[in-house]
């Protein structure tokens, strides 16, 4: 039974990018969340080869699922089917949560509706480094990330990224795009919902030779302006209708969960209806 005091970790992989998996996972037992909190993982293929899976520990915390490939912005969408929490939190395969990380998104999203948090890159000889333009912890003012991306220079990495679900479910989940997915749905959730960046280092990026974002053919010119384009455009129309997202009331498991019983009845396209339902007209 889905409950109100669940974060959900969504983690899309590919078989042969799956062996910091176990590492992962590390990461995400050792959170410390707070009283009454409990989290799930919900891990998908890109792919339906099952090998990933493989390196999962018995857990009935975690979901693995696979599904025809379609790269990682519609691996991320589909794993939502599996989510019953009523948050939810991005982690890449290769990437590490770093202690209070899960707790400190928790805190926040009982303000505003996302947030996103600071990330140390964690090189092959082990050295970390911060990221070197990192807006001031706290809210953010309106269109802040949509302003910056405007001029290509996005000061976040936005697959920290966390939400309520519900507000994940109203934008249509991740951008169904070849990359720039977690950009996508940061600036749509930017457009019609008030958001915070926690300054404190929620995870460690970990840069190597396989990840996606290193190969010469993802920056394209022409594909990754394409990718922007989209992210940028659909964001301006989001702001344009006027949406704005209802935060829901400070987190109340006693309160809330017949509400979340009868949510959990619902298919994908029911829960995104009635997520839909959160969003008033300014």
């Amino acid at each position: 039974m889905a409950t109100l005091s669940l974060i959900t970790v969504v983690t899309p992989v590919i078989n042969g990018g799956h062996h910091y998996l176990p590492e992962t996972y590390e990461s995400i037992r050792k959170q410390e969340l707070p009283p009454g909190w409990s989290w799930q993982w919900c891990v998908q293929e890109d792919g339906d080869t099952g090998e990933p899976g493989a390196l999962l520990p018995d857990d009935s915390r975690i979901s693995y699922g696979t599904a025809l490939p379609g790269r990682a912005g519609v691996t991320r969408t589909m794993a939502l089917s599996r989510a019953r929490g009523t948050l939810i939190r991005t982690l890449d395969a290769d990437d590490v949560l770093l202690p209070g990380a899960l707790a400190r998104d928790i805190e926040a999203l009982n303000r505003v509706g996302w947030c996103t948090s600071a990330a140390l890159d964690l090189h092959a000889d082990g050295t970390m480094t911060p990221g070197p333009n990192d807006p001031p912890d706290g809210p953010l003012p309106a269109e802040f990330f949509y302003r910056e991306q405007q001029e290509n220079r996005l000061s976040v990495l936005a697959a920290t990224f966390a939400a309520h679900i519900d507000l994940v479910w109203a934008l249509g989940g991740w951008t169904a795009l070849t990359g720039a997915e977690t950009i996508g749905l940061l600036l749509a959730a930017e457009a019609v919902s008030a958001g915070e960046f926690i300054a404190e280092p929620s995870m460690l990026y970990r840069k190597h030779g396989d990840q996606t974002t290193a190969s010469e053919r993802y920056w394209d010119d022409g594909e990754s302006d394409a990718r922007l384009t989209i992210a940028l455009e659909r964001a301006k129309a989001l702001r344009g209708m006027g949406w704005k997202w209802q935060q829901p009331r400070p987190f109340d498991p006693a309160a809330c969960e017949a509400e979340e019983q009868d949510r959990a009845q619902l298919p994908p396209e029911g829960r995104q209806a009635a997520a839909m339902a959160r969003m008033t007209t300014q």
